[in-house]
């Protein structure tokens, strides 16, 4: 175990090093005005900057209200793809423009930037042919006459971007490529891992300081989240300068993406370029007002947001073999292995090209038909009957009325009113989800079919305050069914994260609520710890801190499921804590699955130290599979494999080890 220790030193020695690195204070940002460039508002009020009190100090930048950035951006993405049989195809879509970002202020844990773009370049290419012109860009330019708002966290991390509703799937892709592909996300020291997203999912990135001040290199390493199931392989860097007061000053730099390639799978090679030149800062006016007075008319996205032709969910739209009477088509996911939603057409790259609409495709599906008419089919749970019923129930009023009915008198089997208000929760419609309020507040209907009206309200994609409302109030029943209230405290969880994005205000105040029952005692521990991971909110975590120390295992272990969600360099050292020091073999492993699923760098001492330490084989075996996932990012992972494929004291240890290796 030599080589064990003598790794096990290095790696505390970097450690303290970077823990003494010094944090840089950053300073109130001067009034600076770059070269003369088209200004999006120039009669706009432009008071003195030594007035504006210093706002919000992010780790790396300082936030101040109406501190206006002015930007000019090229993007560029080419998209090579190479079938098992058949020619190569390849796909460009370029754009250039000026930004602008002025920060407006602070709501739940967004910090609210007001964005105007101004397109001036768009390219769509098919191979060698053109598919845009003038008239494409004029559309596109068109829909972001109005300002879209972009939602960072204080470090810089993009939650959420609110979106106009003139900008279409086209107008919403770039805006999302382009903030993913300049995003800084800060962290103290000069070099640091952290987890960011962009259009393809969560990803570990690591940050180190370049050969003059203020300048930063970006590496991404590996995807812990995507939308594909075969995880990319990552090429490429960024390079970042910023301004004294942390915030971003140029951007440039490529991101290549690779995937498939194997088992007759076609090789996608999609590669990204970007330029962001900073050209002006100054100060004016701003508030949060124009963001509240048209939230209502915004669609809040995650940067990962799918971008499904049809508005659907993926789960929700039919391939061609799946059309009924004889439909003869191969799915698209047949056809080479990727989703829907991680191949971009040339007809999906021009705006106006996302297809027929919601409402005309329901109407399609539905056919005529009428509840009555769909329940016997229900009980067979087939794919297609389930997204009829969901259809239905966005076409037709007076089939959600129906329903509700039904459910009052408890008219239907059990497995059709699960069904039935799965299909509501899906629909998603306003009249839908106040079908699902009236059920889950109906006290004269069965318990059972109250909780699983709790449970949809978690599953949707877009709820809407009301329905926060109502799960609440079920909260609040003092002498309630414990089954209907233990329904609705995971589904305020998930609601809380659902109303991240779009309510950051509310969602916050929703795991404040629960978090106050949890520690009053009204909601039972392991349903509140289970919550808690779903809302994955930085407010939740000590109350799960303090179930780690409980005396029974389970709840030790549900609460570190629940840290798995939870952000922040804090958490990482509790999972760090738990993986070393929990009595149970159980509680310990469930540590180690949660960093699986993390940022790695930050765990590399706590790794080898559970390699060395660890008295259960169940554990090394986690530890040694979690190392396997990180060979080819952290170099470390390596001598540690060989360690252990050498002097593990469990065969079938030493054999995983091995075969890791590939030696």
């Amino acid at each position: 175990m030599k080589s064990l220790v003598v790794l096990l030193a290095v790696l505390t020695a970097g450690a303290l090093w970077r823990a003494g690195q010094g944090t840089r204070v950053p300073e109130v940002p001067p009034a600076v005005t770059g070269p003369v460039t088209p200004h999006l508002d120039e009669d706009a009020p432009t008071p003195d900057p030594e007035e504006v009190l210093p706002g919000v100090k992010g780790r790396e930048r300082v936030l101040v209200v109406g501190h206006r950035l002015r930007y000019t951006f090229d993007l560029d993405t080419r998209t090579h793809t190479e079938p098992s049989a058949g020619a190569r195809e390849s796909l460009h879509t370029g754009w250039s423009g000026l930004l602008e970002l002025t920060y407006l202020g602070q709501e739940g844990d967004q910090h609210l930037f007001s964005a105007q773009l101004v397109p001036t370049r768009m390219d769509v290419e098919a191979g060698e042919t053109p598919l845009t012109g003038d008239a494409a860009l004029q559309v596109l330019q068109a829909m972001f006459e109005r300002p879209l708002y972009v939602g960072q966290d204080v470090r810089g991390r993009v939650m959420a971007v609110h979106f106009d509703a003139a900008q279409d799937a086209t107008a919403r892709r770039l805006v999302r490529r382009l903030l993913a592909a300049t995003q800084f996300v800060a962290e103290d020291g000069s070099r640091w891992s952290t987890e960011e997203s962009d259009t393809r999912g969560d990803f570990e990135s690591v940050y180190r300081a370049g050969g003059s001040a203020n300048t930063y290199v970006k590496t991404k390493r590996r995807y812990l989240r995507a939308t594909s199931p075969l995880l990319p392989r990552l090429q490429g860097h960024l390079d970042f300068a910023l301004f004294t007061d942390g915030h971003v000053r140029d951007v440039t730099g490529s991101d290549v993406v690779e995937r498939g390639g194997g088992s007759g799978l076609p090789r996608i090679r999609e590669e990204t370029r970007v330029a962001m030149i900073n050209v002006g800062v100054d100060y004016r006016l701003s508030s949060l007002r124009p963001f509240h007075a048209t939230r209502a008319t915004l669609r809040a996205e995650r940067l990962t947001a799918s971008e499904a032709r049809d508005g659907l969910p993926r789960t929700e739209r039919h391939t061609a073999s799946e059309a009924p009477a004889g439909g003869t088509g191969v799915s698209l996911e047949a056809r080479d292995g990727l989703p829907r939603t991680e191949r971009l057409t040339a007809s999906e790259a021009v705006p106006g090209g996302e297809g027929a609409s919601l409402a005309t495709r329901d109407r399609e599906l539905v056919n005529g038909a009428k509840l009555d008419d769909l329940l016997p089919t229900l009980a067979k749970r087939e794919r297609r009957d389930a997204a009829r019923l969901t259809a239905l129930f966005r076409v037709n009023l007076a089939e959600v009325d129906r329903a509700v009915t039904l459910l009052r008198q408890g008219a239907s089997e059990e497995v059709h009113s699960e069904q039935i208000l799965e299909a509501l929760a899906s629909a998603g419609t306003p009249e839908a989800q106040r079908a699902l309020v009236s059920v889950l507040e109906g006290e004269q209907i069965h318990p059972k079919t109250r909780a699983q009206a709790a449970r949809a309200a978690g599953r949707m994609d877009r709820p809407s305050l009301l329905l926060g409302d109502a799960l609440e109030r079920v909260l609040e029943e003092a002498t309630g069914d414990a089954g209907v209230r233990r329904e609705a405290a995971l589904s305020v969880g998930a609601l809380s994260k659902a109303l991240e994005v779009p309510e950051p205000g509310r969602s916050k105040a929703l795991v404040e609520g629960l978090v106050r029952r949890c520690r009053a005692g009204s909601l039972e521990t392991m349903a509140c710890l289970d919550a808690m991971g779903r809302a994955g909110a930085p407010v939740g975590l000590d109350f799960v801190k303090s179930a780690l120390v409980h005396p029974e295992a389970d709840v030790r272990g549900a609460a570190t499921k629940a840290l798995r969600s939870i952000p922040g360099a804090a958490v990482d050292a509790l999972l760090d804590q738990v993986m070393l020091d929990d009595p149970s073999a159980r509680v310990r492993a469930l540590a180690v699955k949660a960093i699986s699923q993390r940022v790695a760098s930050a765990h590399m001492e706590a790794l080898a130290r559970a390699l060395r330490a660890e008295r259960s084989e169940r554990v090394r075996i986690e530890v040694v599979r979690l190392l396997g996932h990180l060979r080819t990012v952290e170099p470390p992972t390596m001598a540690l494999l060989r360690d252990v494929a050498v002097n593990d004291g469990s065969a079938k240890v030493r054999a995983l080890a091995a075969s890791l290796l590939g030696e």
